[in-house]
Formats: C-alpha cells, sequence, structure tokens
C-alpha cells in the first residue's frame, strides 16, 4: 500500500484506464509523461499505444516495483524524485518537443503542480489529469457557479481551455478513496500576459477572494487603498455589489489592467 502522505489511490479498473488512453488521444510515438505511475496500470496502458513514457515517482518501493515491470521496455524512462521539488525550468527540459501529460495525480498535488506547470504550459500540446471531483470542479469553474469559483478558477482560465470528461467513482480506485474523482482535459493558451504578470494576477486575484462575503469593491478598499482612493469610483460604477465569484473572466483582466497603472501595483 502507497504511502498515505502522498495522497495516491491507484486505478483498478481497465475500463477507465482504456478510458484515459482515448480521451488523451495517445498515438504511436507520443512522448508521455506521467506522474505517480504506483503499480503502473495506467503505464503499460500508454506503453501498449507505443508510445514514449517518462514517469516521476516519489515511492521508492514503487520505483523498485516500475524498474523490474518494464524492464524490458526500451520505450519507459523512470525518474526517481519529488516533482514538486523540480524547479518549472528544469520540469520544462524533462521532455523535448511537443508531449502530453497523462496522469492519475495525487489529490494533494493537484494545486502546486498546476501553478507550477502554469508558466511552462506550452511544453504540452495537453494535458489529461484525474483528479478529485472537488477540485476538478474549481479548475473548470465559471463565475455565478457559487462558492467552486475562485482563485483556482482563475489560475484554469488563464492558461487552459478546459473541460471535465467524466466523473469517476471511488471503486474504481485501490485504495478506495472516500471522494468521487474526474477526468479533465486541459489544452494550454495564450493569456497575453508576461509569467511574471501572470504570477501577479494571481497574487493580486487571490487576495480579493480571500473573505468571499465582501463585495469586489469592498476588498480592493480593504487590500488596494491607493488603487482604491484613484479608481474606486469607476469601479463602483462598474460593479456595485458584485463579489469576486461573481465578475467575468474578461472584467477580471480589464480590472487587472486598470490596476497595473496604479505607481504602487507590486507594493502588496
Amino acid at each position: 500500500m502507497t504511502k498515505k502522505k502522498w495522497g495516491q489511490n491507484f486505478l483498478i479498473n481497465p475500463n477507465v484506464i482504456e478510458s484515459i488512453i482515448k480521451i488523451a488521444k495517445v498515438k504511436i510515438g507520443d512522448e508521455i509523461l506521467e506522474i505517480g505511475p504506483g503499480s503502473g496500470n495506467l503505464t503499460q496502458a500508454l506503453l501498449d499505444q507505443q508510445s514514449y513514457v517518462k514517469a516521476i515517482e516519489i515511492d521508492t518501493k514503487w520505483c523498485k516495483y516500475l524498474t523490474n515491470r518494464f524492464k524490458k521496455e526500451n520505450k519507459f524512462t523512470l525518474l526517481e524524485m519529488d516533482v514538486m521539488e523540480i524547479s518549472s525550468n528544469n520540469f520544462s527540459k524533462l521532455i523535448h518537443g511537443p508531449s502530453k501529460v497523462v496522469a492519475n495525480l495525487p489529490y494533494n498535488i493537484v494545486t502546486p503542480l498546476l501553478l507550477k506547470i502554469l508558466p511552462i504550459r506550452k511544453t504540452w500540446e495537453s494535458l489529461t489529469l484525474m483528479v478529485q471531483k472537488e477540485v476538478a470542479e474549481r479548475i473548470c469553474a465559471k463565475p455565478n457557479s457559487g462558492k467552486t469559483f475562485g482563485a483556482l478558477s482563475l489560475v484554469g482560465e488563464l492558461g487552459f481551455d478546459r473541460e471535465i470528461i467524466s466523473i469517476i467513482t471511488p471503486e474504481n480506485f485501490k485504495p478506495v478513496p472516500k471522494v468521487d474523482s474526474a477526468i479533465i482535459n486541459l489544452f494550454p493558451k495564450e493569456s497575453g500576459l508576461s509569467n511574471e504578470r501572470e504570477y501577479l494576477f494571481l497574487k493580486w486575484s487571490q487576495l480579493l477572494f480571500q473573505q468571499r462575503r465582501k463585495t469586489l469593491v469592498n476588498g480592493i478598499k480593504q487590500h488596494f487603498p491607493n488603487w482604491y482612493r484613484t479608481s474606486g469610483h469607476s469601479i463602483r460604477k462598474l460593479f456595485g455589489m458584485s463579489r469576486p465569484e461573481n465578475i467575468e473572466f474578461e472584467d477580471w483582466m480589464k480590472l487587472f489592467n486598470n490596476y497595473l497603472k496604479n505607481e504602487n501595483f507590486k507594493n502588496f
């Protein structure tokens, strides 16, 4: 059994594994990055498609198992390391040329991994991921989705065209999780911002989501008083009593551009 601290639940249903392969459109010669292969069931399906698989696994026990299981596979490479300790720059160099990420991710790394991938997302053609259903809904949420829409939704919207493909119930995993999972597809896209500005946008917007009961205007007044003094009247006129979860992404970007005009925009 895998260590609980790594939050991994392995797929045991071959039909679900096959559906992931189809959703990712894995074909002969594809270069695939798999994160958290565990016992290698998804890995085997990827190799059966004659793709090249580079897998990252932190658990020494599973690394030994995978090394033995795929010792005759010349299209398989295993890296024994913690994916979260790889810098974004080095992460982007793991696979050369257009490639895909196909993975059943440990629940506890999904959000930080997405943030790590964001500035280097053009490394991959697509990311087909199994994640916790609740997290999938947050990544793919649109405004007016209630509490589901938040800072993580803006991460998703900023960098990807995204879609929840299917919901996967707990009995398809071992050990059996207490929650449903979901397969999502992410396709990298341009945001129009530099990596530095994307980071600033996410830091800025996260502050405005900290107190969800506050209106957007009140959040701006609290966290960015200088900006509020110069632009508060026009922002109130546009957004009134709207809360952050009700703001369309295009309006978030317009607000951010307005914010950038404030001479103190980096002081937070």
